[in-house]
């Protein structure tokens, strides 16, 4: 097997190609000064062959990692304890005060005598309906009383009580015996009392803090199961 990774070519091939042979091979520029035109100056060749394109300069920049806001007020919650109600402070009674707060804030939110007055008429799916669940599952539920009418865990259903806290995954109430109780979201569906009429809340749609929920957007199958 021969070393020769290549050979010049023969005068036979350049004499069948047509092409004439070359005794010394040119430059770039010297090849740009017989190929351009004549109006084209041997400055303006210069210029052009030396032009440094930013693609070829380019290096990548790492953006520095920026400190999560987050991650440190929620460490300050756990440290100061924010995050946990304390226990056998608040009564019932105080939580009470909190949903009389919550039902004159939910009456602005929802006007059922508007929705009435507009053909609404209570009945799942009738004339905005999708309206009303769009604002019920976008507010705010402290201080919403709720009980739970289905769940997974037997010993969760027909508990009742006002919401003092709510995290993305529970429910956090105190009930009429004064004891707080901590409510998973999943698993659990929730009845809530709205001017006489029974709305069922689906845990498993509200995994998401408040403050995410009120940006997110409602989606069509989420309206049918709420």
């Amino acid at each position: 097997m021969s070393n020769i990774l290549y050979a010049p070519l023969s005068q036979a091939t350049f004499e069948s190609s047509a092409v004439a042979k070359v005794e010394s091979p040119l430059t770039v520029t010297e090849l740009a000064r017989q190929l351009l035109p004549l109006k084209v100056t041997n400055k303006e060749i210069d210029s052009g062959l030396k032009r440094i394109y930013w693609l070829g300069n380019y290096t990548h920049k790492k953006k520095s990692k920026s400190v999560d806001n987050c991650k440190q007020n929620n460490q300050l919650k756990r440290i100061l304890g924010l995050s946990r109600p304390p226990k056998n402070v608040l009564s019932y009674l105080d939580a009470m005060k909190l949903n009389e707060l919550w039902v004159s804030y939910i009456k602005k939110i929802i006007n059922f005598d508007d929705l009435r007055k507009r053909g609404w008429d209570g009945t799942p799916g009738c004339k905005h309906w999708e309206a009303l669940l769009t604002s019920l599952y976008k507010c705010d539920f402290h201080g919403a009383h709720i009980k739970v009418i289905s769940s997974k865990c037997c010993s969760y259903i027909m508990v009742a009580g006002v919401i003092i806290l709510e995290t993305k995954n529970t429910f956090q109430i105190i009930g009429v015996d004064n004891k707080l109780k901590t409510i998973p979201k999943e698993q659990c569906i929730f009845e809530l009392n709205l001017e006489g009429y029974f709305i069922q809340l689906y845990g498993k749609h509200f995994i998401i803090r408040s403050k995410d929920r009120s940006k997110k957007k409602l989606k069509e199958n989420l309206i049918l199961e709420l």
